[in-house]
């Protein structure tokens, strides 16, 4: 049986396709133009520690970014790696925040630098202030990080006044503000993800990543922060990695100036629109007595399904209808149960984009049939 599968967050073949032989090209034309310079280690004026400093610059421009992009933008390879440096910035046992259901790559990277993690419960606006405020001015917690725009794995978008309201309790309490964005251009519902102004939050940081607009092979990622976190963070990369790949940087940024990467996010958002609709019928559709967030865009939404006493034995039988579902390891220490006593049932993660849409309201369906048949 051919199993239709929920698990991994990946660009459909579809969109590699799209954009492969761009990228083909565009690796000749970097390397002819800068050579040797984006082949060494470091080139004085092209290339450091911190990335190509090209596409820095660039980012700088997309984002509004003052000063000098240098002191402002790390670019390494992946979103994943920028978090990680930061995370290794901090001295071990530090208090770190999170969303009380977050990206289970990052979670697991906090704990395995033996940080202190804090959840963050969520609201319908994005997370919960009071909660935020309470627990950044009981105790010294460096950092807050929160996915804003189709938050992984809820699908979560959370409104700019809770955005920046965060940001105002972060900068109160001299805690910095991390603000994943890797989604933030991948909204298909015809609308635009407001854009944070980050000069008005002095605390406040991007990371964003290429992984799913571009490609997730090439594993590119950036980060925005203050001066400071950058002059602190730049030894750590120094003494972790050498340095970040180079000509991969340089494709990307010549993609960005090129126009070719806003002519693909509209062709991504018309590709992955009818898989959105598709995917947010069938959950009306197949769980009409429950709840369901509607995502608008992203790779990822959740359900909880209450009633399901056993979660082994829930996923067991959808694969037995030939639906590949996992646990969801995406619980801070501490919150797995408060959540699964208030929502009466386990949570289960679900992603969209790499099926097409008939395999998504099959799946779907087979997952409400399954949902019934163990609740009863």
């Amino acid at each position: 049986m051919n199993q239709i599968s929920f698990l991994r967050g990946v660009p459909t073949e579809e969109a590699l396709e799209a954009v492969s032989e761009l990228i083909a090209t565009s690796y000749g034309e970097v390397v002819r133009a800068y050579g040797p310079q984006i082949l060494q280690y470091q080139t004085p004026g092209v290339a450091d520690f911190n990335g190509f400093i090209p596409l820095k610059q660039t980012l700088a421009r997309r984002f509004g970014i003052d000063g000098d992009p240098n002191k402002r933008l790390i670019c390494l390879n992946g979103g994943m790696e920028v978090f990680s440096m930061l995370l290794k910035s901090f001295p071990r046992s530090s208090r770190i925040a999170m969303e009380a259901l977050t990206y289970d790559r990052a979670l697991s990277d906090a704990l395995r630098y033996e940080h202190e993690i804090v959840g963050i419960p969520f609201t319908s606006e994005g997370i919960d202030l009071d909660a935020l405020e309470k627990e950044l001015s009981s105790g010294d917690v460096k950092l807050f990080y929160r996915i804003i725009y189709h938050q992984n794995p809820t699908g979560l978008v959370a409104t700019l006044e809770n955005i920046e309201a965060a940001a105002e309790i972060c900068a109160a309490h001299n805690t910095l503000y991390a603000c994943d964005i890797a989604y933030y251009e991948l909204r298909y519902d015809g609308q635009k993800n407001p854009k944070l102004d980050l000069s008005k939050h002095a605390m406040t940081c991007l990371i964003g990543s290429f992984t799913k607009t571009i490609a997730a092979g090439t594993k590119c990622g950036f980060g925005i922060f203050p001066e400071a976190v950058v002059e602190r963070v730049t030894p750590v990369i120094a003494n972790t990695r050498l340095n970040p790949n180079y000509p991969t940087q340089a494709v990307i940024h010549r993609i960005m100036v090129s126009g070719e990467y806003d002519r693909h996010l509209d062709y991504l958002t018309d590709l992955y629109r009818p898989r959105l609709e598709a995917f947010n019928t069938a959950l009306s559709q197949s769980f009409p007595e429950l709840e369901v967030l509607q995502p608008k865009g992203g790779f990822f939404s959740g359900i909880w399904l209450p009633g399901i006493q056993d979660e082994t034995d829930f996923i067991a039988a959808a694969k037995t209808k030939g639906v590949s579902i996992a646990p969801a390891n995406v619980f801070p220490p501490g919150w797995a149960q408060h959540y699964r006593d208030k929502q009466q049932g386990p949570f289960f993660r679900l992603t969209f984009p790499a099926l097409k849409p008939e395999s998504i309201m099959k799946g779907i369906e087979l997952l409400g049939e399954t949902y019934r048949e163990i609740k009863s």
